[in-house]
């Protein structure tokens, strides 16, 4: 059974966003990755943890997302112990694949992502720890 691995959530700077994270909610900063269009930074710990996502490119998925929406929750992360047998299922869970296969995800993990077409709009990502 699937359990929160994290909550992804779109800023326009983690450094902007830093001190509410730190200061407010009282995460600390667990870890900081750059890929080619997109900055992440993971806060807290134990059970669940926040990914801050901020894109370093104008054509990036999250940079769309902040022009719709605005700063915000943008994923909802579920461990699960197979990421290819996870997307695998989700089509006949109702919900449509974004990702076909299994892909290189922070802190060394695989990834795969899928939306529920709800009017929530929030996607979900499975999460496999290697």
């Amino acid at each position: 059974m699937p359990v929160i691995h994290h909550i992804g959530w779109a800023v326009r700077s983690i450094d902007a966003s830093r001190t509410h994270f730190e200061a407010a909610l009282g995460l600390d900063l667990k870890s900081e990755e750059v890929f080619p269009n997109l900055r992440v930074a993971f806060f807290g710990g134990g059970s669940a943890m926040i990914e801050l996502l901020q894109p370093l490119t104008d054509d990036s998925d999250v940079a769309r997302f902040l022009a719709r929406r605005g700063e915000g929750m943008h994923h909802l992360a579920l461990r699960v112990d197979d990421v290819a047998a996870a997307l695998a299922e989700a089509p006949g869970r109702g919900l449509q694949l974004i990702d076909s296969a299994p892909r290189p995800g922070a802190r060394g993990t695989l990834v795969g992502m899928v939306d529920p077409k709800r009017e929530d709009g929030v996607l979900v990502q499975y999460v496999q720890e290697r």
